[in-house]
């Protein structure tokens, strides 16, 4: 590069800064028209950092995807065994960010959420692996504009059941240990209604034709908890 011309002053340095890890982009708002409106992220529940939260979001991201995958064509057949598949767990938590000394026990909690969900009765139900259920998606990614906000989210489950019926379910790793059990499990349905109440909305705007109810299953309790939302 030439040299600057005598007399100006070279541009100054530059500096990069590295964002700190909880840092989070703002809200996003299109303007269409003169007038906003909010996206609002449903599953937007960004918690403190810290390692202990972190695997545990990891590990329920983890879930997800293992639940996704027996929803899959051919697993009705029968699931596979899960004790092959913990090296491909082991993996995908290391990519997921688990540090190495908290993989195992990850692992563990990952396998005992699906040996769960795979011998209760309602988790197969839900899973479509007794072939009672129709019409089934997993991980529906939804979006649309209702009461003037853009919601988008994405639906762990929907199906309709045996009598016609559509569900939309979610999917909570949430842990338990001790008494009190219902009144946790009361306490998640007041926790995650207005969430489900979005996505029955959505629901309704994407199949007007249907009714909708909507429930919480939790794998790792092997509870289902139905939650009121407007048909």
């Amino acid at each position: 590069l030439a040299p600057p011309p005598p007399g100006t002053n070279p541009p100054p340095p530059q500096k990069l800064g590295r964002l700190r890890i909880e840092w989070r982009p703002p809200r996003t708002q299109l303007v269409t028209q003169g007038s906003a409106a909010e996206v609002v992220d449903i599953e937007d529940e960004r918690p403190v950092f810290d390692w202990v939260s972190q695997v545990s979001r990891h590990v329920g991201t983890l879930v997800h995807r293992e639940l996704d995958r027996l929803c899959r064509p051919g697993m009705q057949a029968g699931p596979p065994a899960l004790g092959s598949a913990k090296p491909r767990l082991m993996a995908e938590l290391a990519e997921l960010g688990v540090p190495p000394d908290r993989c195992e026990a990850a692992c563990e909690r990952v396998m005992s959420a699906m040996e769960r969900t795979l011998s209760d009765e309602r988790g197969r139900w839900l899973l479509g692996i007794d072939g009672r259920i129709r019409d089934a998606a997993s991980e529906l990614a939804l979006s649309g504009v209702v009461d003037g906000q853009i919601l988008e989210g994405v639906i762990d489950r929907t199906f309709l059941d045996e009598s016609g019926q559509r569900w939309i379910v979610d999917f909570k790793t949430s842990t338990h240990e001790g008494s009190g059990l219902q009144a946790f499990l009361d306490e998640e349905v007041v926790r995650y209604r207005p969430q489900l109440e979005r996505y029955a909305r959505l629901m309704r705007a994407y199949r007007p034709e249907e009714t909708v109810r909507a429930a919480l299953y939790f794998p790792v309790l092997r509870q289902w908890r139905e939650v009121p939302v407007p048909g």
